[in-house]
């Protein structure tokens, strides 16, 4: 049990602490002082690093001292890719995670006949080798309920799957014009009729916003769900990766209205989401952060969407698809357009920040940081190519070379059902070796940094960094279906949990812009921490990903305490 106490008998000075942690261990990340004892925090800053004995000198008649009974003290966690307003729309309603076509329709027909008041059924993370057969269709869904509009988003959060009612309420048919052909469209059938299979965001948006208001209330909701959950799983920075559902401006007050009430429990880095080379972003970034920068928010990249994925084939390879040479997708935005756009951005501070699955689309970003590092004038650039599924290994020393981060969400790095079918089918099993190369990446001297990319996943969607660093030292994921297959890319291609831990922790601040505030414990720095019941290091690496966060704090604060509940 962890326990709580004030210490009485001590007179408070100048150099008492508000909160001290103690017996335990402190993994500083920290390279000048990797490990320590104890912690002490005043106000919303670290004041103290060091041994038991030493921290005693900062234990005041006020002072709340943890007693961390052999637990581990980590930095807070950074999560450098994650959707707070688009995945509070997005995780709702009955839960379609399961690899069983008929539980999935079991689970469907069950919610809608439950929740006979809801005008609009919805649901998310249906899986892709459900369906390895033929697409979902809105007949499937005709079936189970006629009357209602059912609206189901994939586990990746880029296709959904509606009924002819949910088709009908949005005023698709035939003659409706896709959003953005060949990136975000309705599948058709032969005569040009919707079949109920959606492909990406402008598409779904288009179509959910016609079946429910999708206004700052029902983002609202949403965020008071699951903003405590973050802070259970020991996240006290994020990267907000595209805000969808809600106009920017929206959202952005939002958040700070969350901030100015005192209720904001992570620092939020925001980006502008930018899939449309038709409209021209910087404005809008300059816009957003005059208006909305705070203390908590921070309004400082541009999100660029180059490629799709590989169920659709709209992920850019280098080499042709396996199963299909002749396929040939199209960047989302035209690399002119992208590399002008992102020099611009570079004039004004902006850094950018890409959705980058295929090793083309890699290339083709970093091929953009080198024009606009040749063409302006030299500054601190915190560029990042995100997902990076796959690097072509001529391009590993090009991203230590422009200074680019390789983003990676390492609790999909396992070979589930997709991964070990349906991807090994379009790319092919040489290249099956080289997926998510993080290994690799920190080899050639570049930065990596991990995240959860919540709600999106390719099998098993996780907003807990716990289970993203057991994805990452196992290269078997985090669940019971990944671990009985064999490491992803082999045992070489796993992590250390120290690579892991910098990886989610200090070097996502830097991404962010701020190593020198958060991301490790050092005196001076800002008090987020996160701690573990269990030291990591000591445990099966298997159950990392069910430790027990017992305690949040970030800015000095509490997020989350289960501290004086006791072990569970």
């Amino acid at each position: 049990m962890v326990c709580l106490c004030f210490v009485a008998g001590c007179e408070r000075d100048s150099q008492s602490a508000d909160v001290v942690f103690t017996n335990g261990t402190v993994f500083t990340v920290n390279p000048e002082q990797p490990e320590a004892q104890a912690v002490a925090v005043s106000g919303n800053k670290i004041s103290y690093v060091g041994s038991a004995e030493g921290v005693k000198a900062w234990v005041g008649k006020d002072t709340r001292v943890v007693d961390m009974q052999g637990g581990m003290l980590l930095p807070g966690f950074v999560d450098s890719h994650i959707h707070l307003a688009a995945g509070t729309l997005i995780a709702r309603g009955v839960d379609l995670l399961t690899d069983d076509r008929k539980e999935l329709f079991r689970r469907i027909r069950e919610y809608a006949e439950q929740n006979p008041e809801l005008e609009v059924i919805t649901g998310y993370g249906w899986r892709f080798n459900v369906w390895d057969d033929r697409d979902p269709t809105a007949a499937d869904l005709d079936a189970i309920d006629s009357t209602r509009p059912i609206f189901l988003w994939a586990v990746d959060g880029h296709k959904a799957w509606v009924n002819s009612k949910a088709l009908e309420v949005a005023g698709i048919d035939k003659n409706t014009e896709d959003p953005a052909p060949g990136f975000s469209y309705f599948k058709r059938d032969e005569d040009g009729t919707p079949t109920g299979y959606i492909i990406e965001v402008p598409a779904q948006i288009s179509t959910l916003e016609k079946l429910l208001d999708l206004g700052v209330d029902y983002t609202r909701s949403g965020m008071d769900e699951w903003m405590p959950k973050f802070s259970a799983a020991g996240v006290t920075t994020v990267l907000d990766a595209g805000i969808q559902g809600i106009e920017h401006d929206d959202a952005f007050s939002l958040i700070r209205e969350y901030e100015d009430e005192g209720k904001l429990p992570f620092r939020i880095v925001a980006t502008y989401y930018w899939n449309n080379g038709e409209i021209d972003p910087i404005p809008l970034l300059e816009e957003y952060r005059d208006k909305y920068n705070s203390e908590l928010l921070q309004i400082q990249k541009l999100k660029i969407n180059m490629d799709g994925d590989e169920v659709t084939r709209t992920a850019l390879l280098v080499e042709p698809y396996a199963d299909d040479p002749a396929a040939s997708p199209k960047p989302i935005i035209d690399y002119e357009v992208v590399t002008d756009t992102a020099k611009r951005a570079d004039e004004k501070g902006f850094d950018v920040f890409c959705h980058c699955l295929g090793d083309l689309a890699v290339r083709r970003m970093i091929d953009s940081v080198e024009k606009v590092i040749a063409a302006n004038p030299e500054r601190d650039r915190r560029n990042a190519v995100s997902h990076a599924w796959l690097i072509h290994p001529d391009d590993l020393e090009r991203l230590k070379q422009f200074d680019i981060s390789a983003d990676m969400q390492l609790s999909w790095a396992g070979l589930d059902p997709l991964t070990n079918n349906i991807a090994r089918s379009r790319i092919g099993d040489e290249r099956m070796t080289r997926l998510q190369p993080a290994k690799p990446v920190l080899d050639a001297g570049a930065r990596l940094t991990l995240s959860s990319d919540w709600p999106v996943a390719a099998y098993a969607p996780t907003y807990e960094p716990l289970k993203t660093l057991q994805g990452a030292v196992t290269r078997q994921g985090f669940g019971e279906t990944t671990r009985k297959q064999p490491a992803l890319g082999g045992e070489g291609a796993k992590l250390s949990l120290e690579q892991a831990i910098r990886a989610h922790t200090l070097a996502g601040a830097y991404l962010l812009r701020m190593d020198d505030k958060v991301g490790s414990i050092e005196v001076g720095k800002l008090a987020d921490l996160v701690l573990l019941q269990s030291d990591i290091r000591d445990i099966d690496p298997y159950k990392i990903g069910d430790t027990k966060v017992v305690a949040t704090m970030m800015n000095g604060k509490f997020t989350h305490d289960e501290s004086a509940k006791g072990s569970p």
